[in-house]
């Protein structure tokens, strides 16, 4: 995850900078590996993992409501701390986009396998299995809700909403989990020779994207954006983990899937934000500045998850660990 990032701005830092249409290069570069990652990864990636995806029933499907919520309420709560702030409208778009975009998968998966391990599960499978349904809405709000929407408040222009929120970047991929989940709502057995392809496809899409943020980075400017950067860390920190865990709470969530909800909550700013700001045309400086900082505060989030995660470890309630 982290080679393609750095080798994406070590091109740029010592070949692409010097070149007078430098700047021109590596922005069609990071749009091209970009629409890439989504069309050309991400989308077949999503029929494959769709299609066999477990459907929630019953009180399960609480947790990925929860998912849900994490995302809308961070992305809310950091446009309405942009808009008590006095930013402009694009400076608001990449509040609600970087507030609405978690990284779970890989951050999240990392930290659950760091602290929710223990002897009866060493692995952590059976928190892992509680992250994968907590994020089964994930991806389709990013495409029908966050982008399109990060896209319209980020613009001064006025009308057309469909236009500039919905483009073929998002609706592809949308098209695809759609597509994925009809294969498997009706019961249409996978071929065999698609076994296998995801793990290829998840590395080439990890690949693809991060030369993508790292070209973008080139952009970043952390210590210009470092008020933006710790309003951010707030909302990604603080407030989102707490309402969060308080409402899982108060739904009867205990034990590891209570954990699994406050770890999930308390991500950085994804990867998927940095893209979909090259992809949308919003302030690329501004994101790549919130993506790294709050990044970069995960070295003092984990320590600090680690001493408060095993005070959610008691209790439980039916169907749940």
């Amino acid at each position: 995850m982290t080679v393609p990032v750095v080798t994406g701005y070590v091109v740029w830092a010592a070949a692409l900078r010097r070149h007078p249409a430098g700047e021109r290069w590596a922005g069609a570069a990071a749009r091209v590996l970009g629409q890439l990652a989504m069309l050309g990864a991400a989308t077949p990636l999503a029929v494959l993992l769709f299609w066999i995806a477990a459907i929630p029933a019953g009180r399960a499907f609480a947790l990925p409501l929860v998912g849900l919520f994490v995302h809308a309420f961070g992305g809310a709560a950091a446009w309405a701390l942009g808009r008590v702030a006095g930013a402009d409208r694009p400076t608001q778009g990449v509040y609600f986009l970087a507030g609405a975009s978690s990284n779970v998968l890989t951050f999240g998966g990392i930290v659950v396998v760091l602290l929710l391990r223990s002897p009866a599960d060493p692995h952590a499978e059976r928190a892992l299995a509680e992250m994968a349904l907590y994020r089964i809405f994930e991806a389709p709000f990013y495409f029908l809700c966050a982008w399109p929407l990060a896209a319209a408040l980020g613009t001064s222009e006025k009308g057309r909403f469909f236009r500039r929120g919905f483009r073929p970047v998002t609706l592809v991929p949308l098209l695809a989990i759609a597509l994925g989940w009809a294969l498997n709502v009706a019961g249409v057995r996978r071929p065999a020779a698609f076994e296998g392809m995801s793990e290829h496809l998840v590395k080439v899409n990890v690949t693809l994207m991060g030369l993508c943020v790292g070209l973008t980075l080139r952009r970043a400017s952390p210590r210009k954006h470092l008020g933006a950067g710790l309003r951010m860390s707030l909302v990604k920190f603080v407030l989102v983990p707490l309402v969060s865990a308080l409402l899982a709470a108060a739904l009867g969530f205990r034990g590891v899937t209570l954990q699994v909800v406050a770890v999930c909550a308390a991500m950085p700013v994804a990867f998927l934000a940095v893209i979909a700001s090259n992809l949308l045309a919003l302030d690329q400086e501004l994101t790549g500045s919130l993506w790294l900082l709050t990044t970069l505060g995960m070295l003092a989030v984990v320590p600090l998850l680690a001493l408060g995660i095993p005070l959610l470890a008691q209790g439980g309630v039916p169907g749940h660990p």
